[in-house]
C-alpha cells in the first residue's frame, strides 16, 4: 500500500462537495467510496466542520474511526460491516462497524 496523504472528495449530505485529505492506505478502500480530487478545483473542507465517520473495533479490542466520503459509501449504508486499519507494526487489521457518527457543520461558506 502506498504512504502519505492524498486529496480526495468528499460529498456533505446536502451534496456540496470539499476536498479532504485522507490517508493515502485508506483511499484505496472501497467501502470507504473516495475518489481523488486531483484536477477539480475543491476547495478543502472548511475548518470546525467533522467529516461524518463510523467506529469500529479491531480482534485486539482497540477502537477505531474510519472517515466515510459520502452517504452512498458502502461502509456508511452498511453494505460493508468492516474496514481495514494499518497497525503500529504495519500489519492489516479488520475492524468491525459497532456505530456511524453523522457529520457536523457550521455555516456555509
Amino acid at each position: 500500500m502506498p504512504r502519505g496523504y492524498e486529496w480526495a472528495v468528499y460529498q456533505c449530505d446536502d451534496d456540496s462537495v470539499f476536498a479532504l485529505s485522507v490517508d493515502s492506505d485508506y483511499a484505496l478502500q472501497p467501502q470507504r467510496g473516495w475518489g481523488s480530487a486531483e484536477g477539480l478545483g475543491l476547495v478543502p473542507m472548511p475548518r470546525g466542520w467533522a467529516a461524518r465517520y463510523v467506529v469500529g473495533i479491531e480482534p485486539e479490542g482497540r477502537h477505531h474511526r474510519a472517515i466515510v466520503s459520502s452517504l452512498l459509501a458502502d461502509l456508511w449504508t452498511g453494505e460493508r460491516t468492516d474496514f481495514d486499519i494499518v497497525d503500529t507494526d504495519g500489519q492489516l487489521q479488520t475492524c468491525i462497524v459497532y456505530k456511524r457518527v453523522q457529520e457536523r457543520v457550521g455555516r456555509r461558506p
